[in-house]
């Protein structure tokens, strides 16, 4: 009973957040608005009678719609025929989108699933600025957290499981760039306190062999004393995107344990966020 009443828990909220429930109601002037400019930026040069059909809207309502785009300055009408196009006000739209913003949107999705299989929450991570900055958990879901605030934390790199999961997918180039801007950013937060100098190189060898010996990278009781973790990298044409875990308690099971359990769902869940990264799973993100 209290084993169904846990997973009842689990799948309510992580539903919360796969399906991001929405406590107001749709705008519908907004998302015809939005639909005409990505019908715009995939016909091209377009008559409102056109845009019309392929949205499905009235014509009224599409000339309403255009008049509003034009004032914003996000489409123009052409003297010559009366078809609109977008213009280039358009892009600013997407400048501060970049490939790691879409990257965290597909692991969300994904990591929402990988709760209903392992309950132990999960953090998906990036580097950035000489760290492993999570950008994404479901601890707050998790009813074995005691965390609920986990994304902008930092986690170090050479003392953490995502850390040494993000080194080992990194191709030689990439891990050479990442520590040069991780010995930058300062030992005591990116490098988890470790000496300088030798060592350093050491731990990053002993880090990548690990996890090539393992199949997946452990951190035990470095970050907390009673937490431990397993992790796998995500990994593209360039080399690692980001990194992935799970976290549990040690006095729960040994890391051995927990790759016994929960590694094959967590690798399934890095395939998924990789393919549909690649372009191979159009609906996967």
């Amino acid at each position: 009973m209290a084993t169904h009443r846990l997973t009842t828990l689990c799948t309510q909220r992580t539903a919360r957040l796969v399906n991001d429930a929405r406590p107001y109601a749709e705008v519908r002037a907004l998302s015809r608005g939005v639909a005409l400019l990505g019908a715009l930026n995939r016909s091209g040069p377009a008559r409102p009678a056109e845009l019309a059909a392929v949205v499905g809207i009235d014509r009224t309502t599409t000339y309403r719609l255009l008049a509003t785009l034009e004032a914003l300055g996000l489409i123009a009408q052409r003297p010559s025929d009366g078809a609109f196009v977008l213009t280039a006000q358009v892009r600013s739209l997407s400048d501060g989108f970049v490939e790691r913003d879409a990257l965290t949107q597909c692991v969300t999705l994904h990591i929402g699933a990988l709760l209903q299989e392992v309950v132990w929450p999960t953090d998906f991570a990036t580097f950035e600025q000489g760290a492993m900055l999570i950008r994404e958990s479901t601890h707050r879901f998790s009813p074995y957290s005691v965390h609920r605030a986990m994304v902008g934390r930092k986690r170090a790199l050479l003392t953490t499981a995502l850390g040494r999961a993000f080194l080992a997918g990194a191709s030689d180039a990439q891990r050479a760039a990442v520590m040069e801007i991780a010995r930058g950013a300062g030992v005591e937060s990116a490098l988890g306190g470790i000496m300088e100098g030798a060592s350093i190189d050491d731990s990053v060898r002993r880090a990548v062999s690990d996890y090539q010996a393992r199949g997946y990278a452990v951190s035990v009781g470095e970050t907390e004393p009673h937490i431990a973790a397993i992790a796998l990298p995500i990994t593209g044409p360039v080399g690692a995107l980001g990194a992935i875990n799970i976290v549990f308690f040690r006095s729960a099971m040994s890391t051995t344990e927990a790759a016994k359990r929960y590694l094959a769902p967590l690798r399934a869940c890095v395939e998924r966020v990789e393919t549909a990264m690649a372009g191979g799973d159009e609906g996967g993100c």
